[in-house]
């Protein structure tokens, strides 16, 4: 009977073992796969490669996780991590098309601001974005997020395209009156296509956060929005992220 007893304990103890919460490493994903926008450099490109890849696979590996990533369009990221097809997609605005749609931590990977670009052959005459002509072409990105004003501005006419060289070039041909792009990427298109002394910046659009944002079909959408908060506070606190982030020039000429 004293052995049934002991043996009894035994198993007990091993299954308490075995479901104990802070004894299941196991049981912590240490992968996770994120879709990534190929048309927003210096953030990220086509190659897979940007600042935003660079704060993303440091944080998770501060957390023991690794990044696999699959660069798409932005518009399909978004639906792949709508989905269930990948647990995460940047690089999201948080506002209130995508607050419902996905699980945010609290760390936004950046902040940045976005403004309306005008070709300066025909420049708009605006002091604000609610200045600007009725009835004015104002070229955007497919799928991007513009700030929770952009529904507000009934009296332009919004034009969607699929990136930032076909939404410059459009100005270029003055099919366009003006287009909105954040700034760091503005800058950086601006320069490879040689234009930056034919398009300048105009008024401002808004300021905004952006984010990693994970799908919620994804089990462990909290745990990896969580670890991530962890990891880019551990950055900031040892100036990882400074130094990554250090490299962009915020104005344009």
């Amino acid at each position: 009977m004293l052995k049934y007893v002991q043996w009894t304990m035994q198993c007990l103890f091993a299954i308490c073992l075995m479901w104990h919460p802070s004894l299941q490493a196991d049981q912590i994903p240490h992968n996770i796969k994120i879709a990534a926008e190929d048309n927003w450099a210096p953030f990220a490109d086509h190659n897979g490669k940007g600042l935003s890849h660079d704060l993303i696979y440091q944080a998770f590996s501060r957390m023991n996780i690794n990044v696999d990533t699959i660069v798409v369009s932005y518009a399909r990221g978004l639906v792949m991590a709508d989905s269930g097809l990948v647990d995460g997609v940047f690089n999201l605005h948080k506002e209130q098309s995508t607050v419902n749609r996905f699980i945010f931590g609290s760390e936004p990977l950046f902040s940045t601001t976005a403004s309306f670009y005008q070709n300066n052959a025909h420049p708009i005459t605006a002091q604000t974005k609610w200045d600007i002509p009725k009835n004015s072409k104002i070229g955007i990105i497919e799928g991007y997020e513009y700030g929770d004003e952009l529904i507000n501005l009934t009296h332009l006419n919004i034009v969607k395209v699929n990136n930032h060289n076909q939404l410059i070039n459009l100005l270029l041909l003055n099919r366009l009156d003006a287009i909105i792009m954040y700034d760091q990427v503005a800058k950086q298109y601006i320069n490879e296509m040689g234009v930056s002394n034919v398009i300048s910046k105009s008024v401002p659009n808004h300021k905004g956060e952006l984010y990693l944002a994970f799908s919620k079909h994804s089990p462990s959408a909290q745990l990896f929005a969580d670890k991530l908060d962890q990891g880019l506070k551990s950055l900031k606190q040892d100036g990882s992220y400074n130094k990554i982030m250090g490299s962009i020039q915020t104005s344009i000429e």
